[in-house]
């Protein structure tokens, strides 16, 4: 009796532990499916960990634009409040962009590579390009310069740079997210390109189907 119990006992715990260790292929397409849940989250931070550093996508001047102005407020001693404002915006921008995404097909290259077929509700890449380099911010920064040089005077340059950030953020949030509005998502049917980085999968290159 004590026997068959270890050896039941050995089974469960050697099944326990196979499964603890997902397949390539469940890793694969793990670092897709976390890709497009990190977008629809609006977390562009943590989408970009799933791509190798080489990979372009279709955020990527979303991306360009959340590091500029990311560097822009570590330039200057901006408050915590005043970041957030900052992320929340990128964060509802990102979410207009992708809707949902549905995995399809998965397809073994090797075992080091996947190419991972996925269904995602998606704004096109150019009509994002399109509707951020037409928002026009030479008129914003127009309209509170006097303010933005009368706090500078009367209260410094923090002071200064504190109100300017703070209306810059409602600023992005409004016009942004208004030109991304007015785009139509589409389903597109898009093909990852996923390798085995040392202990990592990572998305190495997007096919548009």
């Amino acid at each position: 009796m004590k026997k068959l119990m270890k050896i039941t006992l050995a089974a469960v715990l050697l099944c326990t532990m196979t499964a603890c260790v997902p397949s390539k292929e469940s890793a694969a397409k793990n670092a897709v499916n976390s890709y497009f849940v990190s977008l629809e989250e609006g977390n562009l931070d943590d989408a970009y960990k799933y791509l190798d550093t080489d990979t372009a996508d279709t955020f990527s001047s979303l991306k360009d634009a959340e590091d500029q102005m990311t560097s822009m407020l570590d330039q200057y001693n901006v408050s915590d409040a005043t970041k957030k404002l900052f992320s929340d915006a990128f964060k509802g921008i990102v979410k207009l962009c992708i809707k949902s995404h549905q995995i399809t097909n998965t397809e073994k290259v090797s075992d080091t590579e996947y190419k991972i077929t996925t269904t995602a509700s998606i704004l096109n890449s150019d009509d994002i390009s399109n509707a951020i380099s037409s928002i026009d911010s030479s008129s914003f920064f127009t309209d509170i310069s006097s303010k933005v040089m009368e706090k500078y005077t009367n209260e410094g340059e923090t002071a200064a740079m504190e109100y300017m950030m703070t209306e810059m953020a409602s600023w992005l949030t409004s016009n942004f997210s208004t030109a991304l509005s007015n785009l139509q998502p589409s389903d597109q049917t898009i093909v990852a390109t996923v390798d085995q980085k040392d202990n990592s999968w990572l998305i190495t290159s997007f096919e548009e189907n």
